[in-house]
This record gives C-alpha cells, sequence and structure tokens, in this order.
C-alpha cells in the first residue's frame, strides 16, 4: 500500500469512521468500548481528527480504532477503512517491493463484458436487495463473473468473484475501464477494485447523450447509487469516491452547464464522505457558475440506494 493512500485513510473524518464501526458520538463523545463505560469518556477531536478515553487512555486515528475495535491488522484494518468509506485504492502490495503497473488491456477487458451475463449472486444483489431495474442492468451492460478472472492478457487473477463488473464507458459509448464489485463474504477481499494502472473516472457518461438541455442531472456517490437514480427515472452520473473529483470531471461538468444549462443535484449520504463530496462539488458548482441543489433523504436512510430499495 502506497504512503499517500494511508495517509488518505487517516484523513478520514474521526467521527465518521466511529459511527461505522457502531459507535454513537454525541456532542464528540460515545461509551468507550475498551472498557466497562457507564458516562461517555470516549472524546473526539475534530480539529486533531483523534480520539481519546480519559479513562482507560485507548488513544489513536481512524486507523488506530479501527484496528482496535475490530481486531484486525494494519493492512486488514486499512482495507475496511477503504471499503466502508468508498475509498478507492490500488492494488494491495508491499511498498517495500512495489510491482510494476500496466495500463489495462482494453481491448481483453471489452471481450469481458461484451456478452453480459447474471449469475444468481449479482441477480439476488442487484434485483433483490437493491431494487434496480433490469432496464438500467442491461443498457449499461453489466454484468458478472463466478470465477476469478485476470485484468489483461495472461495475467494473474485480479477481479475477485463473485463480481459484478461495471463498465466504464465514454460518451460515445467507447469502453474505458471495469470496475468490479466483490458479491462474496471472504475476509479481507476489498469490495471494490479496477485493474492495476488504471484511472478513476466517472461513471454513467452514456446517459449525457440523452440529457436535454435545462434538464436535471444527479451527481451520486458510487456506482450503486447511480442505478438506484437510473431506476427511479432521474438522469445520474457517478463519482466513485468522496477523495476521486478530478479537475476534468469538474470541466466536463463545466461544459454541461455550457452545452445544455445543465442543473445539477445531489443526494448527499448521511455520512463524513457524503458530506464531504457534496461540499467539493458545491465549491466546484460555485467555481464555474453552475446550480447545485442538495435533495434530502428520508429520515432514517442513509444514501438514496437504501431509501430508494425500500420503497420497491
Amino acid at each position: 500500500m502506497e504512503r499517500y493512500e494511508i495517509d488518505k485513510l487517516r484523513a478520514l473524518p474521526i467521527e465518521g469512521v466511529a459511527d461505522r464501526l457502531g459507535l454513537k458520538v454525541k456532542k464528540h463523545k460515545a461509551l468507550c468500548p475498551f472498557h466497562a463505560d457507564s458516562h461517555p469518556s470516549l472524546s473526539f477531536h475534530v480539529g486533531h481528527n483523534t480520539y481519546k478515553c480519559f479513562v482507560c487512555d485507548a488513544h489513536g486515528g481512524p486507523i488506530d480504532l479501527s484496528m482496535k475495535l475490530t481486531g484486525k491488522s494494519f493492512i486488514e484494518a486499512c482495507k475496511w477503512l477503504a471499503d466502508e468509506h468508498n475509498v478507492i485504492l490500488t492494488e494491495w502490495k508491499p511498498a517495500e517491493k512495489p510491482k510494476k503497473e500496466y495500463p489495462p488491456d482494453v481491448e481483453y477487458l471489452g471481450r469481458l463484458v461484451a456478452h453480459p451475463v447474471l449469475n444468481a449472486d449479482a441477480r439476488r444483489f442487484l434485483f433483490e436487495e437493491r431494487r434496480i431495474h433490469p432496464a438500467v442492468v442491461q443498457w449499461l451492460g453489466i454484468t458478472s463473473i463466478s470465477v476469478a478472472t485476470p485484468c489483461w492478457r495472461n495475467g494473474k487473477p485480479y477481479y475477485d468473484a463473485p463480481s459484478l463488473l461495471f463498465p466504464y464507458r465514454d460518451r460515445n459509448g467507447r469502453l474505458m475501464n471495469v470496475q468490479s464489485r466483490y458479491l462474496g463474504r471472504k475476509e479481507g477481499v476489498p469490495r471494490f477494485r479496477f485493474p492495476s494502472g488504471a484511472e478513476c473516472r466517472i461513471y454513467g457518461l452514456q446517459v449525457l447523450e440523452r440529457l436535454k438541455t435545462g434538464e436535471g442531472l444527479w451527481l451520486s456517490e458510487g456506482v450503486t447509487d447511480c442505478l438506484a437514480l437510473l431506476s427511479s427515472g432521474r438522469k445520474a452520473i457517478a463519482i466513485p469516491g468522496a477523495t476521486l473529483l478530478k479537475p476534468e470531471d469538474v470541466k466536463l461538468l463545466a461544459s454541461l452547464r455550457e452545452e445544455k444549462k445543465t442543473v445539477f443535484h445531489i443526494f448527499p449520504d448521511k455520512d463524513e464522505a457524503g458530506e464531504r463530496l457534496y461540499r467539493q462539488l458545491l465549491n466546484a458548482a460555485n467555481e464555474i457558475g453552475a446550480c447545485l441543489i442538495k435533495d434530502e433523504l428520508p429520515e432514517g436512510y442513509k444514501d438514496f440506494g437504501q431509501w430508494w430499495a425500500s420503497q420497491i
């Protein structure tokens, strides 16, 4: 794992990490899980992004809290944090033995997703758990694998199985990349993976060719929320994570404002990562003179995908 990736995880808001770990944080305090605590003695310092118990002296940052509370090793705790907060990391590898990275073999990836097939795990996840409309799945060419699959010709298995495969295409439908979403239960397997050396970009760009002048476009965090928004009849694209908004993506949003007078919308996830993405997008919208409307989720729902699944 690269140093900058570790720094990215250490920068995750400590109270958001605590919430994902099941701690009930109120006014920057929580019951300490590391000793018998009847009065909240675990304090969170938002400015320093740390926690400290003034009774048992447990202390540290987001990674330390994850390790101590889950019993995971450093690497496993980092993987867990990445999965829970939609932080896309590069291929897991020892820093002292860096592997040569090759650009994704788009020709091979094209054959991998050329004939979409959904296995039982994929159908259960998409249609039963997430209530995604079959027409959306078919239009985007989503497929699945049941055995571990290489990401380049003659390469070792990289996409874990069972997994969904999401083709990333440009506005004209040209394949750029393929992201996997692990559906199994094996511990330590990253939930989301891109081929080694791949550049992470916006998902669902094909929808822009169907966007009418003055029509709303929803910006979502992650592919599954994007699928739910599309299933609801909204036009939507996905930014893979709150830490991955690139200058090129901002230029794209600016071009949409100029070309089609697009009004942007967002249902922010109700966690620190979701709010961070919303603030990033709001700043970007202000820079390009665009309108970003914040749509609120009903009480009790963490993200749009969860709310959508409950409505069907």
